[in-house]
C-alpha cells in the first residue's frame, strides 16, 4: 500500500510539473507576442516620426531595443508612403511580428468643392432642413431622407480620414488676425462681452470684382464650438480642432443651436451639428466634419464657391496621416 501511495504521489508531481512547465511556456510564448507586436509597433511609430521630419525619407533601417529589435522600410507609392516594420524578439528568432501602415499628405480631389463633406456618416432629419451644394461623405452607409438636398450625394473613400490641415500654418495666421479663441474668450462670447468677425474677408479683395481674392479671417478654435441662440452673423474660416497641435488625435466637435448666419465655412475635426429654430439657421459656405454631419430641424447648408476659393487660395498644406493600417500574415504584407 505504501508503495502504491509514493507512485500515486510520483505520478500526481510529475503532472503538476509538467503542467507548470506548460503553462510557463504558454505564459513565456503570450509575452513575447505581446513584446513582438509592441516592437513592430515601435516601429511604425519611428517612421511616422521620421515621416513628419521629412516626408521624402525613404530608405531602410533596422534599430535594437532592451527586448529585441525592428527593421523599418519606407517606400513611396504616388503622395503615399508605406511603412513595414518587423520585429525581432530576443530569445526567440521564430517570432516575428510585420505591421504596415500608409501615410499620406496630400488635399484629396474636390475637397473644396462641397456644402458638407464628412468623413463618417451624414444624417438629415426632418423636412425643414436644405442643402444647396453636393454632400460628400466616407461613409458606405447610404445618406436617407435627401429630398431637400440640391446637388449629389456622393461617397468618397478618400474623404475617411479627413485631410489633416497645417494646423501651425493656421494658428499662426489666426494669431496675426487677433482670431484666436481658447475657453475664456469662448465663455466671453457666450456672456456677449466678445465676438467673433462679422465679415468673412480679414483684408479686401486684390481684385474687385472677385471676392475669392480676400483674405479671410481664420477663427482657430482651441476647444468644442457650442453656439447657442440667436447667434446673429459670425463669419470667417472656423477651424474647430482644440490642442491638436501637442496631440495630433485631438478631436473637437462643433454644435450650433438656434437662429442666425455663419457666413464661411467650418472645419471640425469631430462631429457637426446644426440644430435650427423657427427663424432658421444658415451655414453659407460649407462644412467639414472629421466625424459625422447632422442637420435637424430649420437649417440650411449653402456652398458658396467664393468663400471656399479664397480658403483653397491660402494654398495649406497638408499635414501627415495615417490612412491605413494592418497586421501581415506570415507569409508577408
Amino acid at each position: 500500500m505504501g508503495y502504491l501511495c509514493v507512485a500515486v504521489a510520483l505520478i500526481y508531481g510529475s503532472v503538476l510539473m509538467a503542467r507548470s512547465v506548460f503553462e510557463q511556456s504558454q505564459a513565456k510564448g503570450s509575452r513575447d507576442a505581446a513584446s513582438a507586436f509592441h516592437l513592430a509597433e515601435a516601429g511604425i511609430d519611428d517612421g511616422i516620426d521620421r515621416l513628419r521630419a521629412d516626408y521624402n525619407w525613404v530608405s531602410t533601417t533596422t534599430s535594437t531595443l532592451p527586448n529585441g529589435s525592428y527593421q523599418l522600410t519606407v517606400t513611396q507609392d504616388g503622395s503615399r508612403r508605406i511603412l513595414r516594420s518587423i520585429s525581432s524578439v530576443s530569445g526567440n528568432s521564430n517570432l516575428a511580428i510585420q505591421l504596415e501602415a500608409v501615410l499620406d499628405r496630400a488635399i484629396p480631389p474636390n475637397f473644396y468643392d462641397n456644402a458638407i463633406y464628412a468623413a463618417e456618416e451624414v444624417v438629415l432629419k426632418g423636412n425643414s432642413y436644405s442643402v444647396v451644394g453636393d454632400v460628400r461623405t466616407g461613409s458606405d452607409e447610404t445618406v436617407d431622407n435627401t429630398g431637400n438636398v440640391q446637388g449629389n450625394v456622393i461617397y468618397d473613400q478618400n474623404a475617411d480620414p479627413l485631410a489633416l490641415l497645417d494646423f501651425q500654418q493656421l494658428y499662426d495666421v489666426a494669431q496675426s488676425q487677433g482670431n484666436l479663441y481658447d475657453h475664456d474668450r469662448l465663455h466671453d462670447i457666450q456672456q456677449g462681452q466678445d465676438a467673433f468677425p462679422t465679415e468673412f474677408c480679414y483684408s479686401p479683395p486684390t481684385d474687385p470684382n472677385d471676392p475669392s481674392t480676400c483674405a479671410p479671417n481664420i477663427n482657430y478654435i482651441t476647444e468644442d464650438l457650442v453656439l447657442n441662440g440667436n447667434i446673429g452673423t459670425v463669419a470667417g474660416f472656423f477651424v474647430v480642432v482644440g490642442n491638436v497641435l501637442t496631440d495630433p488625435t485631438a478631436t473637437e466637435d462643433t454644435t450650433i443651436n438656434g437662429v442666425g448666419t455663419v457666413e464661411g465655412a467650418i472645419y471640425t475635426t469631430g462631429d457637426f451639428v446644426i440644430n435650427g429654430g423657427g427663424g432658421g439657421l444658415n451655414v453659407f459656405g460649407g462644412v467639414w466634419a472629421g466625424d459625422g454631419a447632422r442637420l435637424n430641424g430649420n437649417a440650411t447648408v449653402e456652398y458658396y464657391a467664393a468663400y471656399m476659393q479664397a480658403i483653397a487660395n491660402l494654398d495649406l498644406n497638408a499635414d501627415v496621416q495615417l490612412v491605413g493600417w494592418r497586421e501581415c500574415p506570415s507569409t508577408g504584407c
